[in-house]
């Protein structure tokens, strides 16, 4: 854990950016910028009750991992992975919702990328809701190459609440 968050400390940094030379770096974002919009057209899909784009996207290795917007400890490794994404695109109706996504930071380091940025879901309809609402979620989101492509690794999302004062945290037996 505490080479992944050195890492992520790193590749965050402009020292990432010094070992490759500008137009590689260049290159390598501009990669992972068009497959971003891939990725958020998969991610509309999936707000209106469809993972499949999503999953196509997501690596099915061992090591992914999510910890996701509908709560839970969270799942690792594709057998669980893989069933919780098609349960949370479950929670989802089809009707029309689209997604805007407010990236806060976008970092590439080679085959490794990461966004942390707040989706705006407009028209979404989450379980038995009738009428169609507006949702922020908060998401962190690592990404690999794998074989030449871009895969989701890792996706941590929550609700987008208003600042506050710090709540007592509620103890777990």
């Amino acid at each position: 854990m505490r080479k992944a968050i050195v890492l992520i400390f790193l590749c965050a940094s402009p020292l990432c950016w010094a070992a490759l030379p500008a137009s590689q770096a260049t290159a390598v974002d501009q990669s992972f910028r068009s497959f971003l919009q891939e990725w958020e057209k998969a991610q509309a899909l999936f707000i209106n009750g469809d993972p499949t784009l999503w999953k196509h996207h997501t690596s099915q290795r061992d090591d992914v991992t999510i910890l996701g917007g509908f709560g839970g400890e969270g799942e690792r490794g594709w057998k669980a992975v893989g069933p919780r994404y098609d349960w949370a695109s479950s929670q989802y109706r089809a009707g029309g919702a689209t997604l805007k996504v407010d990236y806060l930071n976008i970092v590439v380091s080679g085959d490794l990328a990461f966004t942390v940025g707040v989706e705006r879901q407009q028209d979404v309809r989450v379980g038995d809701q009738g009428a169609s609402v507006r949702r922020a979620l908060r998401a962190t989101q690592v990404f690999r190459k794998e074989d030449g492509v871009w895969k989701l690794v890792h996706r941590h999302a929550d609700q987008m609440t208003e600042k506050g004062t710090a709540a007592p945290v509620p103890q777990r037996e």
